[in-house]
């Protein structure tokens, strides 16, 4: 409370009144609004859980042509191909490349390219295999393809032997466009 000094005009004496501090209130109010909904919003940042997507989990089963493994966390689903990829000393023997997209389940930008990713990649079916691998489940192979961060897609022959790669593609056409130079590479 402030104490404000008064003097009454009509009678000559003077009157100690108190008043009270509205703005420090009205201030003090709205900091503690401010943070009370920027802790709201990051907790619920922090509990966040990606989900699957039944069609999406079809297609990347299609994709790569066997088993995947489905896991959610704070951005992004990983749909996980479960098969090694090829090496010299087991290459794929239908002889297709194979285009690995290498992501993390709290990765934004996979994240962003979740809705078309494995739409985009099954045109090319004929052409190459599409896996998504985990860097946090798979990190001998994000470590061997020297993997520095999410999303990076490299093109890999039937040996394992890398072709070409690329990073973060924010639509579906520059996806295919990427994917459509990166496989004009193998015909060079």
């Amino acid at each position: 409370m402030v104490k404000k000094t008064v003097k009454a005009r009509s009678r000559g004496y003077t009157v100690t009144q108190k008043s009270f501090p509205w703005k420090a209130w009205i201030i003090g109010g709205a900091a503690v609004l401010v943070v009370g909904v920027l802790g709201f919003m990051a907790v619920s940042a922090a509990n966040r859980k990606s989900e699957e997507n039944p069609v999406t989990a079809t297609v990347a089963r299609e994709n790569a042509g066997g088993d995947i493994q489905v896991l959610t966390g704070t951005r992004h689903t990983v749909y996980r191909s479960l098969a090694p990829l090829p090496t010299a000393q087991q290459p794929r023997a239908d002889g297709k490349p194979t285009l690995v997209w290498f992501s993390g389940t709290s990765c934004e930008y996979c994240e962003q390219m979740e809705p078309f990713a494995h739409q985009t990649a099954k045109q090319f079916s004929d052409r190459a295999v599409f896996v998504e691998k985990s860097v946090d489940e798979d990190r001998n192979v994000a470590a061997a393809y020297a993997v520095r961060g999410t999303p990076t897609f490299v093109l890999i022959d039937a040996n394992g032997r890398e072709l070409a790669r690329f990073g973060f593609q924010s639509t579906a056409a520059t996806f295919t466009k990427a994917i459509e130079s990166s496989l004009a590479r193998i015909r060079s």
